[in-house]
């Protein structure tokens, strides 16, 4: 019996380890609105639990198998002074935050199950690789004293027997104290029910209970709003209007959505994601101004984008509002940030160019700053007018139309400009070059609904546009297909239309 015990307790322990290993690991960390969070995933809870029992949610994850099982909740730490900042301009755009935080709730998510994961591995993968040490350790002095004599060999196993001894019974107490302490963390369940504050009825985050100060402070925060039903509704119409719908003109045309212009549109944000995984997009296009101050915390949009395209691609050349802070968000996220490079995308080769300056405006002033010292608007547009006319790009993808529309009159594309910043949707362009030939420049209008630089995170107030391009790679044929969503929340996609 006691063998069998052993074997078992041997078997089991690598799982043991696994559990022990999430229980004491130190936490890990998600992003969100540029502010890190730590997140501990603790095992055997039922809530998600902020700053030590000050907020708590029903969310929580089961593991299990065969019918066994436990409850997998979250601690969750933050800095709440920098995730709700003191200025008012800064916290209007967390309403859009609050108001729809799935994808961050999606990114604490991901956080979790990787942390699982990986520490599950390492506690186990540990285990496992001692007992295989040990086995292998015996076996090989095994063999030792089957090489001896026997005589020798009791001399030596009679030596050595009080070491044996002592070796064996730190091991037995090492694989009981290990399973111990796994049987208390799962044995010992962390449940309690959550009583939603009143508070939050009507929003986005019902059901969330707090306490202590917090309860007394979050009635004065100016980021919680009543839900919007805007963005929903707008969803709800994209699917409809996209309901047995291919742009993708020929099958082997590479389908891509191109937008600009957010501007802290979150709810626009979800609906170009969305738009680019209900059509099968290849990848995204962004031209520039995700953010109007260009501040972490406005970086959300980029989880949004990310969260609801089911991570499509993003090819993203930043514009005046896209300060550095910005662009080491997007990188860190995986988006192809431009680097005035000519490179290949899906079977067409695009030159995506970050516009050489960056807008002051998140620092209250009103002027821009040159993105890289000593590259100015001239020495951006003879650097890129050499980048294009030397690798002859299919598409040039960038933030300003007037910019654009230099480039567009050197005509070194093959297929087309891409580019912004003139609010209002311009479409189609045909320039002459200097020999002669036809040059295509597509301008796009706000993604965001803007009509002036004025900031407006929420619900659209004017028509916000976006485009899905087709384009054949090898004859370079381009269609183009225009969403439109309107401030009663319908939405309009135009069938593909060839452009010259």
């Amino acid at each position: 019996m006691a063998v069998v015990v052993a074997a078992l307790l041997l078997v089991l322990a690598p799982v043991a380890g696994a559990v022990v290993a999430v229980r004491f690991a130190p936490p890990g960390h998600a992003s969100v609105a540029g502010q890190s969070v730590a997140v501990k995933p603790v095992i055997g809870r039922d809530t998600t639990v902020i700053q030590g029992g000050a907020i708590v949610r029903p969310e929580h994850a089961h593991v299990g198998l065969l019918g066994l099982g436990t409850d997998i909740g979250l601690d969750l730490s933050l800095d709440w002074n920098r995730l709700i900042p003191q200025d008012k301009q800064t916290r209007a755009y967390l309403t859009q935050l609050f108001d729809d935080p799935a994808p961050a709730m999606a990114e604490i998510r991901e956080a979790a199950r990787t942390y699982v994961v990986r520490w599950a591995a390492i506690g186990f993968g540990t285990v496992l690789a001692i007992e295989i040490g040990g086995v292998l350790l015996v076996r090989q002095r095994r063999r030792r004293l089957a090489a001896l004599s026997p005589e020798v060999a009791g001399a030596v196993t009679a030596y050595n027997a009080r070491l044996r001894t002592v070796v064996a019974a730190s091991c037995a107490v090492a694989l009981v104290s290990l399973h111990a302490v796994a049987a208390h963390v799962i044995a010992d369940p962390d449940e309690r029910a959550v009583v939603g504050s009143p508070f939050f009825n009507g929003t986005a985050l019902a059901g969330t209970e707090v306490n202590g100060l917090v309860a007394e402070v979050v009635p004065f925060l100016s980021v919680l709003e009543p839900h919007s039903a805007f963005y929903d509704k707008a969803s709800d119409n994209l699917d409809a209007a996209l309901g047995g719908t291919d742009l993708r003109v020929n099958k082997d045309d590479v389908l891509f959505i191109a937008g600009e212009d957010l501007e802290d549109v979150n709810g626009m944000a979800r609906i170009m994601g969305r738009a680019a995984k209900l059509t099968g997009a290849d990848f995204i296009a962004y031209s520039g101004d995700l953010t109007f101050a260009g501040k972490a915390i406005e970086s959300y949009l980029l989880d949004t984008i990310d969260y609801y395209s089911d991570n499509v691609p993003v090819e993203f050349a930043p514009g005046l509002h896209d300060t550095p802070e910005i662009v080491r968000a997007a990188d860190a996220r995986g988006w192809r940030v431009a680097d005035n490079r000519t490179h290949d995308v899906q079977g067409i080769s695009l030159l995506s160019l970050a516009d050489p300056r960056v807008s002051t405006v998140g620092d209250f002033g009103s002027g821009t700053v040159e993105r890289e010292d000593g590259v100015g608007v001239p020495e951006f547009l003879d650097a890129a007018t050499r980048e294009a006319c030397s690798t002859k790009p299919d598409i040039v993808l960038l933030h300003d139309h007037l910019l654009g529309a230099r480039l567009a009159q050197q005509g070194c594309q093959t297929a087309m400009v891409l580019d912004g910043r003139s609010y209002r949707l311009i479409g189609a362009q045909e320039h002459t070059t200097d020999d002669g030939r036809t040059s295509l420049e597509y301008t796009q209008g706000s993604a965001g609904g803007h009509v002036t630089t004025a900031p407006n995170p929420g619900d659209i107030q004017h028509p916000a546009t976006f485009e899905a391009f087709s384009v054949n790679p090898d004859t370079k044929a381009l269609h183009v297909s225009v969403f439109t969503v309107r401030p009663d929340a319908s939405v309009q996609v135009s069938s593909p239309v060839a452009l010259p």
